[in-house]
């Protein structure tokens, strides 16, 4: 077989068989160079520092918005959903946050295999990117829940989701076999339109560098008690 590419160590060789494998290098090699072209993950930013030029921002927040156009949607979601389902049915540890009814599993598992997407409502997508660049590190996948502040005449809203992280990359991966809500998001959904419109925030303001820091100063307060075990 031709080598494929991973994102992150944690990629389980013994979910599937060869045929299976074949099937989900095809998500993986389509999505890899399309993310990169797009300068959706820090691999494709060459010497670029930030996103300068490429999104809008909101003055003095270090939040923004950006648009993509030219990319495939559904096979992006196709990406992403494989890797939801990679992960629901491994048996690493560092997967353990991720679990889905096995119903899930099983459609999930012939969407894939039939290069179908779906609804966008089932298990909708949204995209999160950091903007300037930050230490590159890999980070499992977490459950985490997230507020949607109120509108028209719904209060505030607490949506549970599933937080992939690569390369300067994020997705929430709602966690809902159907979400009413996600056909009247349109391009905020991946899927969802012909374009795919993404939340911008930098690092430096990010989850993932206050996550990153909680980690590293964990390991040092626990460093001295290592060193005296060995």
């Amino acid at each position: 077989m031709p080598p494929s590419r991973r994102w992150s160590s944690w990629y389980d060789k013994r979910l599937v068989i060869a045929e299976g494998e074949s099937v989900l290098s095809r998500h993986d090699n389509w999505a890899i160079p399309e993310l990169r072209k797009h300068k959706l993950v820090w691999s494709g930013w060459g010497p670029m520092q930030s996103l300068v030029g490429n999104h809008d921002l909101f003055d003095g927040t270090g939040v923004g918005v950006r648009s993509i156009t030219g990319i495939d949607g559904n096979k992006l979601r196709l990406f992403f959903l494989s890797l939801l389902w990679r992960a629901a049915v491994t048996s690493r540890p560092e997967f353990d946050e991720i679990s889905l009814p096995q119903n899930s599993v099983e459609r999930l598992r012939c969407m894939l295999l039939a290069d179908d997407p779906g609804m966008p409502n089932f298990y909708p997508i949204q995209l999160v990117q950091l903007s300037t660049l930050g230490v590159i590190h890999n980070l499992p996948p977490i459950a985490s829940s997230k507020v949607i502040p109120a509108s028209d005449d719904r209060g505030d809203q607490t949506v549970p989701f599933f937080r992939f992280y690569f390369d300067g990359l994020i997705a929430h991966i709602h966690i809902a076999e159907e979400d009413s809500d996600a056909p009247h998001l349109g391009p905020w959904v991946v899927g969802g339109e012909p374009s795919v419109s993404i939340c911008t925030v930098t690092y430096e303001i990010s989850f993932q560098r206050r996550n990153l820091e909680y980690f590293v100063d964990e390991a040092l307060m626990k460093w001295p008690e290592l060193m005296r075990k060995l």
